[in-house]
């Protein structure tokens, strides 16, 4: 059975950084990406610096998380799904079994023009897939 509005393409991949000032200037300056969002999530104490770079269809999502948090080199977070209708989606694959990391879809309106939408699940090799909706 084919679910709608249930995965359109690739959205983005989602890669923890080091030094998002310097990932940016490495994806910008030699592989000819652009900057086209970028934001924070946390609070002072705590903040995740974000930015996503596209170049010829290809979007990424540059994480540089806070602190000391531990991470291996060359780590994929995540890798995200486009869907035009996040809670069909939603229940759709809540529907075939599919647990979802969090009990909520995420929104963050100050991602992209009118924000975006977001809720993460893994795959069958504990993977992090997620489904996005730009709003």
């Amino acid at each position: 059975m084919r679910m709608s509005n249930l995965n359109l393409g690739l959205g983005h991949i989602g890669i923890i950084v080091k030094d998002l000032e310097v990932s940016k200037k490495f994806y910008c300056d030699n592989l000819n990406f652009a900057v086209t969002h970028e934001n924070t999530l946390g609070d002072n104490d705590s903040v995740t610096k974000i930015a996503f770079v596209e170049a010829g269809g290809c979007t990424l999502e540059l994480i540089q998380i806070p602190g000391d948090s531990k991470r291996i080199d060359g780590q994929v977070d995540h890798i995200a799904f486009k869907v035009t209708d996040i809670e069909n989606a939603w229940m759709q694959l809540k529907a075939r079994g599919i647990i979802f990391e969090t009990e909520n879809i995420t929104t963050a309106p100050a991602f992209f023009e009118k924000g975006d939408r977001w809720i993460l699940f893994r795959g069958p090799d504990g993977e992090r897939l997620e489904i996005n909706e730009i709003l």
